[in-house]
């Protein structure tokens, strides 16, 4: 993503299936991965295009859908793990960037509350009127028990050393019946299968972790919680991979990230979440 040069090893557990990245990457190195000023989820939210337009409408409107936003969904499926309704509810999102979505959720009633790695991200997503904190999921410990009524972790897991303490501190900071959502990529996708070192949601050194449904209902279960849903909501898995493919075999640097090339792709994409592989899922789960 930065030209940064590295080899890394992924491996699969022959028990578990659970896919790792081996050994795992030092701190120092893992900073120079994580750019400030480059990494896409801390500049992300100031850009505007099609997809953020219709994405902050169907979030504006998630509550209290209209006939054109359940048009609108049935063919995009891709808004971000999106708490179900609780009246004044507390929200806790970790990896929660510059703010972007907790803008959108305080706007719908939620009492938010996010939690970053990137000082930068989280001082403007506090110029923005949030609550958000600088630190890793250890800094869990800082929040009372049975506080929070939601826990996001939307492309954050995955970037975490030591997920399944990360979900017993998660545990013990929502409330009974509170509600965790989880998205990740789906390393058993067919994307996944089909471009193998280019696939876009691979993402070494930064992806420690890379999940199938199976392998992390296995470990919600192992920190007690139940599986409510899964959904699948990929998009831009394939123009992503492709310009790896080229990059790396044609030596050609194109960006293929772009509004007309994901929309060429996506009736693909669209096609694999409804059929249950898409690239991208999302958990929720209650305790």
């Amino acid at each position: 993503m930065f030209d940064l040069p590295g080899t890394f090893t992924v491996r699969k557990c022959k028990s578990c299936s659970l896919v790792f990245l081996d050994p795992q990457p030092s701190k120092r190195l893992l900073k120079k991965h994580y750019p400030s000023q480059q990494y896409y989820s801390y500049s992300r939210s100031n850009e505007r295009n099609l997809f953020k337009n219709i994405r902050d409408y169907l979030i504006e409107h998630y509550y209290s859908p209209n006939i054109f936003t359940l048009f609108i969904s049935s063919f995009i499926q891709n808004i971000p793990a999106i708490p179900s309704y609780v009246k004044n509810g507390k929200i806790l999102d970790i990896g929660c960037g510059d703010g972007d979505t907790l803008g959108s959720l305080k706007k719908l009633g939620w009492e938010t509350y996010g939690l970053d790695i990137d000082s930068r991200a989280v001082e403007v997503a506090n110029k923005k009127g949030l609550n958000a904190k600088c630190g890793t999921f250890r800094t869990l410990s800082a929040y009372s028990d049975n506080y929070f009524d939601a826990i996001r972790l939307y492309h954050v897991l995955e970037h975490i050393d030591n997920p399944s303490l990360c979900l017993s501190l998660i545990r013990k900071k929502l409330k009974k019946e509170g509600e965790l959502l989880i998205g990740t990529p789906n390393i058993r996708s067919p994307l996944a299968s089909i471009f193998g070192s280019y696939w876009y949601n691979l993402d070494s050194p930064r992806h420690l972790f890379l999940f199938s449904p199976q392998t992390l209902g296995k470990l919600l279960n192992k920190s007690s919680f139940v599986i409510k849903k899964i959904e699948f909501c990929s998009a831009g898995g394939i123009p992503g991979s492709l310009q790896y493919v080229i990059r790396m075999v044609f030596n050609r640097k194109i960006d293929l990230m772009k509004i007309q090339t994901v929309l060429l792709f996506y009736p693909l994409e669209w096609l694999l979440n409804k059929l249950g592989a898409g690239d991208v899922f999302v958990v929720r789960a209650s305790i």
